[in-house]
C-alpha cells in the first residue's frame, strides 16, 4: 500500500467519505438511483490512482482516470439539476473536491509526458 502517501489518494479518499456521507441525505429515489452511481464513481476513481500508482503502462491508466473524473464532474451537475442535494453547499463541496482531484490527474498526467 505505497499509494497512500499520495497526495493525490488524500484527496480521492477524502472525495469517496464526503460522498459517502452525503449520499445519507438524499431522499430514498436518489439514493439508490443517483446516490449509488456517485458512490461508485467516487471509488472508481479512488481505484484508479492506486492502479496508475502501480502500473508500468501509467499514462494510459492515467487518460482512463482522467475520464472518470470528468464523468463523476458531469454526474454532480446533474444530480444538482434533479435536485438530489439537500442543500447548494454540499453540491458546492463535492464539486470541490472532484475538481481537486480532477487537477492533480491532470498534473500526474502532464509530467508522465
Amino acid at each position: 500500500m505505497y499509494y497512500t502517501n499520495l497526495p493525490i489518494f488524500k484527496s480521492a479518499l477524502e472525495l469517496v467519505v464526503y460522498i459517502e456521507e452525503m449520499v445519507k441525505g438524499f431522499d430514498r429515489y436518489h439514493k439508490y438511483t443517483m446516490g449509488s452511481e456517485l458512490r461508485t464513481q467516487s471509488k472508481a476513481i479512488l481505484f484508479g490512482i492506486a492502479k496508475a500508482n502501480m502500473t508500468k503502462e501509467r499514462r494510459g491508466e492515467l487518460e482512463k482516470l482522467r475520464d472518470r473524473c470528468e464523468e463523476m464532474k458531469m454526474m454532480l451537475l446533474v444530480a444538482k439539476e434533479i435536485k438530489c442535494f439537500k442543500s447548494f453547499k454540499s453540491f458546492e463541496q463535492s464539486s470541490r473536491l472532484t475538481i481537486v482531484v480532477c487537477k492533480q490527474v491532470q498534473g500526474w498526467l502532464n509530467s508522465t509526458a
